[in-house]
């Protein structure tokens, strides 16, 4: 009995040994899919985490892009509702752009009745130089827009006038951009402006003149290098000596010209669009007569008698040329038929550069070239143009006759001569240049906009600024092309 007993108590504590280890084994369990659990939900929430990321950065970056609506839309198809890498968004962008450039590049279309394809920001780009005024191709397209401010807030979105760009509230999906596509407008009008000036006279200096570029702002050195006065002989046999040839170093340094115009937020809000379409007409003008007036200095500066030349004489002098410093073209009687014969005279015999040195002052031969312009004021024109065309004397209608026909010379008004008796006289520039204008990017004044949200003054000054830009320098390089008459 006993025994039985012993048998049945070990087989029940075993039992229990068992039913123990399973429990643990059961709650070790539960623990583990617990655990299982808690990082699946975390994984989930960082997926989620992410997508949203995801979301807002494509929807951030296509807004940025401006991209047109539908290739947008193609790109989202392909990110939406899935987890990325930024680089994968930026190949997809760069991708579409560069399928809508190639699309938007096709300018002619072979078809029986397609002639020209026109991208949206051509159309843009015409229907700013509509609206301002500027010229365009015959034939674009143009979109159609009522003023500035429809403009400025189609392509910035800053519907509050706070200067920044605001793409979820864009009007129109483009890659143009308000101040690059007001800066083409305006550079166009700068140009046509400049021709109309042009064409009114104020590029007299044009004829006068000779234009260089030049690709650095270093100070420019015209050097005018002398000629050969005579070929000595040479005996048979003989040793042949060296031939005198000097320079004469003239230098001009580049001045940086320029100012600026703001283009306020209150201008865009009132419309004025009209106002805008006049600034760069004005900057145009103002360019032509800067070099007009740096130009019609070397004539007037110092009473008259113009720049110190590196030969140590003024530009303008009556000293004999034999004498160092002399340059014999400054004289002081009217203008009349006989007067312009004597000065013309006087350019024909001006004797060329041998060297500027004692013994060779003005022992060159003679230039022997006549001047081509007659260099007046206002109030001389008419009389000058009596002398060097002479059927205008005895004309009946002054205005019916060629002003090209005379074979003397031509007349030229400098507007800014205000001395109502002095006059000069020019030889051709492509014959002897006489006075060079120097430009570095070119002859026009530049016109640059600053008007992004990360310029200082939309921030500080709500403006843009409408910035022009004139790099030049006028190098007197040969007195013997000038010649003035100072009239007491």
């Amino acid at each position: 009995m006993d025994e039985s007993l012993t048998v049945t108590s070990t087989t029940s504590g075993a039992l229990v040994e068992q039913l123990n280890q399973d429990a643990a084994a059961v709650r070790q369990l539960r623990v583990v899919q617990e655990e299982r659990q808690r990082l699946s939900d975390e994984a989930e929430a960082a997926r989620a985490v992410r997508l949203e990321m995801c979301r807002y950065l494509l929807d951030s970056g296509l807004a940025a892009s401006r991209l047109p609506a539908p290739m947008q839309e193609h790109v989202r198809s392909q990110l939406a509702d899935r987890v990325f890498e930024p680089g994968e968004l930026s190949a997809a962008i760069d991708a579409a752009r560069e399928l809508v450039s190639a699309l938007a590049g096709a300018g002619t279309v072979a078809g029986p009745r397609i002639s020209q394809v026109y991208s949206s920001e051509d159309q843009l780009q015409a229907g700013v130089e509509v609206l301002l005024g500027a010229p365009r191709p015959d034939g674009y397209q143009a979109a159609r827009l009522s003023g500035i401010r429809e403009l400025y807030m189609m392509l910035t979105g800053d519907v509050d006038l706070h200067g920044g760009y605001y793409p979820q509230r864009l009007q129109l999906a483009t890659t143009a951009n308000f101040t690059g596509l007001v800066k083409n407008a305006l550079n166009k009008i700068v140009a046509q402006q400049w021709e109309a000036l042009g064409a009114a006279g104020y590029d007299w200096w044009l004829r006068v003149t000779s234009q260089e570029h030049f690709e650095t702002l270093n100070s420019v050195t015209g050097t005018l290098v002398g000629t050969v006065g005579t070929l000595p002989v040479v005996a048979e046999g003989g040793e042949y000596t060296e031939l005198k040839v000097g320079d004469s170093p003239e230098t001009a340094t580049f001045y940086k010209y320029g100012g600026y115009i703001p283009l306020t937020l209150e201008l865009i809000d009132r419309d004025e669009t009209r106002k805008l379409s006049v600034y760069p007409r004005e900057l145009a003008k103002a360019g032509m007569r800067k070099v007009s007036a740096l130009v019609s200095a070397v004539f007037t500066d110092n009473t008259g008698t113009g720049p110190t030349m590196a030969d140590t004489g003024a530009l303008f002098n009556a000293t004999a040329v034999t004498t160092a410093g002399g340059h014999a073209n400054l004289r002081t009687t009217a203008l009349a038929a006989a007067e312009w014969e004597e000065v013309c005279n006087a350019v024909y015999s001006q004797a060329m550069l041998i060297a500027q040195e004692s013994g060779y002052y003005g022992t060159g031969p003679a230039m022997a070239l006549d001047p081509k312009y007659c260099l007046v004021p206002r109030e001389l024109r008419l009389t000058a143009m009596k002398i060097l065309y002479p059927t205008w004397e005895n004309a009946s209608n002054i205005h019916s006759e060629n002003l090209q026909q005379g074979q003397m010379g031509d007349v030229v008004v400098v507007p800014e001569w205000t001395d109502t008796n002095n006059w000069a006289a020019v030889v051709d520039p492509r014959l002897v240049s006489g006075v060079v204008v120097c430009e570095r990017f070119g002859l026009m004044p530049e016109v640059f906009i600053a008007g992004d949200e990360l310029s200082p003054a939309v921030f500080m000054n709500d403006e843009h600024r409408i910035k022009v830009r004139h790099f030049l320098a006028v190098l007197v390089q040969d007195f013997r092309a000038l010649h003035k008459s100072n009239v007491a």
